[in-house]
């Protein structure tokens, strides 16, 4: 159990906190070799699975994407996949005929499972002061907690890796990665590089948490990621992360504009 203290002291100071994570790094880069597999099957594999555990807003999307920085201002570079358990049962068929598409959702299964438990645990934690937030996650038929895995492109996306945003769901979980870069603030001034404590994952507030914790105490993680090791240039690819996105049930995104608000160009 997590102290409620900390975590709140810890978001208001640090707009994010390091949380126990207990899971080997082998774990994390078996799913990860298994997510590289993946992505060199055909298009019609890759994007096989597709549909929504939350269809008020795209957020909820399940399954592969693959992103351009040419294609939007507000787009980085990359290939990632969200998986949800919701699947499973979904695509039984197509799973049982695909041997690399299930090994690699298999894989990330005990990844997602942790990551529900620790999320679970620290609303929990948070419940006094704010009534009924695990209610407002985890009281639905499919719990929005969604395991993106990335792979980032450093050659498309010049300096940042991941441009400076709020995520657009209530919480996110920065759960494993290949190298630092992750930067956190609650605004373009004071954002610090972040040294992620092995066994631990980063816990921060998302854009629309004050949807289901109304408070002017705390505020989002306004985030990027930024190239930190030159020699990766040209190489397959830049970076690799695992990060769980957490949305209550039957809230509304805000748009990119709203998430974007502070990027204005390409310079870190």
């Amino acid at each position: 159990m997590f102290s409620s203290m900390s975590i709140f002291e810890n978001l208001q100071k640090s707009y994010y906190v390091q949380v126990p994570f207990p899971m080997d790094s082998v774990v994390f880069e078996s799913a990860i070799n298994a997510f590289f597999r993946f992505l060199d099957e055909p298009e019609a594999t890759k994007n096989h699975i597709d549909f929504t555990i939350a269809p008020l807003h795209r957020r909820g999307d399940v399954g592969y994407k693959h992103r351009n920085a040419g294609d939007h201002v507000y787009d980085d570079s990359k290939d990632f996949f969200h998986f949800h358990p919701a699947l499973f049962g979904k695509y039984e068929e197509f799973l049982n005929a695909n041997p690399v598409v299930l090994d690699f959702v298999l894989k990330a299964k005990p990844i997602w499972d942790l990551a529900y438990q620790t999320v679970y645990e620290i609303l929990q934690s948070l419940d006094k002061k704010f009534p009924g937030l695990v209610k407002k996650v985890f009281d639905t038929e499919h719990a929005h907690v969604l395991l993106r895995f990335l792979k980032y492109d450093w050659r498309e996306s010049g300096k940042y890796l991941a441009k400076p945003h709020f995520d657009a769901g209530s919480f996110t979980l920065a759960i494993a990665e290949s190298s630092p870069g992750l930067r956190v603030g609650s605004c373009p001034e004071d954002l610090t590089l972040v040294e992620h404590k092995k066994g631990h994952a980063i816990f921060m507030l998302s854009s629309n948490f004050k949807q289901i914790m109304p408070t002017d105490k705390l505020s989002a993680g306004w985030h990027d990621v930024i190239q930190l090791n030159e020699t990766l240039v040209g190489k397959p690819f830049a970076r690799w992360a695992i990060v769980a996105f957490i949305e209550a049930h039957g809230v509304v995104a805000l748009s990119r504009t709203e998430t974007h608000k502070w990027f204005s160009g390409e310079s870190a």
